[in-house]
């Protein structure tokens, strides 16, 4: 397979099934980041500081982001990669291939620790490359990739405050 084919496909799934994540469960994955995650996490969709401190709108400031710095598969993939650790730990050698058989039965206790969505992320990562994955994504309904979902909304474009923006950049210009 083409590696850009292959890239299209995964941004495409993650469109998918962040379209179907609630403003709820995104914003329980980005506060239950590791420390050593949450600032590349954070650089990767364009949060301020002080982001992860206000929940109202955090869900909203990534999906934001995602769109807007076209980062929705480094989103995905830092989202589950606590949940992709618990796999590789737990799998050993098996996880550089891991079977339909072997994702099933950690499923459970990966659902259990990490959340439903974080399992869906990290199948959505591994879903063209490695066949149980794909089986996932084909048979289990739980990880079938959503075919109507929206993709996320573009961040709208405020053109007042573009033209303001544009016009204090002109009286800084001629000082």
């Amino acid at each position: 397979m083409n590696l850009a084919r292959d890239q299209i496909i995964v941004e495409r799934r993650y469109v998918a099934v962040f379209g179907t994540v609630s403003d709820e469960s995104l914003n329980r994955l980005a506060t239950a980041l590791p420390e050593n995650l949450r600032d590349t996490f954070a650089r990767a969709v364009g949060l301020r500081r002080g982001s992860f401190d206000d929940p109202a709108t955090l869900a909203a400031n990534i999906r934001a982001g995602m769109v807007a710095r076209k980062s929705i598969i480094d989103a995905g993939v830092l989202l589950s990669e606590p949940c992709t650790e618990f796999f590789v730990d737990t799998l050993g050698e098996a996880s550089d291939d891991p079977s339909f058989d072997d994702l099933q039965s950690l499923i459970p206790t990966a659902i259990e620790k990490f959340g439903l969505d974080a399992v869906r992320l990290m199948a959505v990562q591994y879903s063209v490359a490695l066949g149980g994955f794909r089986r996932l994504v084909n048979e289990d309904e739980r990880f079938k990739i959503p075919s109507t979902a929206a993709a996320p909304a573009a961040p709208v474009r405020d053109d007042a405050a573009q033209e303001a923006k544009r016009a204090a950049r002109k009286a800084r210009r001629k000082r």
